[in-house]
């Protein structure tokens, strides 16, 4: 089975689940707000300006976390 990463994904797919703010992700993923930008830096996570605001797929967290997963069955 090929995995397929926010990095391979068209970024109109990866968007169609929408966007979701720092804070947002940041309490998705359980982190603080320097780690996520230091991955968003490092483009670990994909995201897009809009204005002066950042917005993350929310599919991309998801991938991110899938990616990073340790332990279990498959892992």
């Amino acid at each position: 089975m090929v995995r397929v990463t926010a990095e391979r994904r068209d970024p109109r797919e990866l968007a169609a689940e929408g966007l979701v703010t720092v804070r947002e992700a940041q309490r998705f993923l359980g982190i603080g707000h320097n780690k996520l930008y230091e991955l968003m830096a490092a483009g670990e996570i994909p995201y897009v300006h809009i204005g002066a605001a950042r917005r993350i797929p929310r599919a991309a967290l998801v991938e991110y976390v899938a990616r990073n997963l340790r332990g279990g069955r498959g892992a």
